[in-house]
């Protein structure tokens, strides 16, 4: 009968240790696309875009940050993450830098609604959105155009030749974004 009580306290003792482990901080970075883009307000006049949703291959869905290995398997950067997912996250960038570049008002992007009626639409489908094995940032995307009108204006988009160091992330940001602002530059061109 002793035997019972002691096994209960034995396995309360037990059980109440796990509840008391201390927490560990979290060490992840987060990343934003166009954090540091300047905020252009001068774009009275100019014409009118909404910038939609961009198509992105499968495997960059979610928040994780990818380059292929050596031996070509994806794989992500330790201990850093995107602020948010990839998806709603580019549109919302490449608004910023459609914007920055002057030449464009962008009045809305995905995920809201488009309200702009006499305005160009703008589609980006990115075929890579990485670095390579060699540390190679690859920024490769097909952009389009459809003006009120009906037509359409289209290209393709592939961005200079930059290196990443595979230790920092922020840098491998930082040329993503550059690559994003290249990208806008040329749509923007087109207005």
């Amino acid at each position: 009968m002793k035997c019972i009580p002691i096994i209960a306290l034995a396995l309360s003792m037990l059980l109440s240790g796990c509840v008391n482990l201390k927490p560990k901080p979290d060490r992840t970075q987060l990343f934003m696309l166009a954090s540091e883009v300047a905020v252009v307000s001068e774009v009275a006049g100019k014409p009118e875009c909404y910038v939609g949703r961009v198509e992105l291959p499968g495997y960059l869905e979610g928040k994780r940050i990818y380059y292929r290995s050596p031996n070509g398997e994806l794989d992500s950067v330790a201990g850093s993450r995107w602020a948010e997912p990839l998806r709603p996250a580019l549109p919302s960038a490449l608004a910023m830098h459609l914007q920055a570049t002057g030449r464009v008002n962008v009045r809305a992007y995905y995920p809201w609604q488009n309200t702009v009626r006499e305005g160009a639409t703008v589609s980006v489908q990115f075929e890579r959105f990485s670095a390579n094995a060699k540390g190679a940032v690859e920024v490769i995307a097909q952009w389009q155009i459809t003006k009120p009108n009906g037509s359409v204006e289209s290209g393709r988009f592939i961005a200079p030749r930059t290196t990443w160091d595979r230790e920092n992330t922020a840098d491998y940001v930082a040329k993503f974004d550059a690559a994003l602002a290249a990208l806008a530059a040329t749509i923007a061109q087109q207005f």
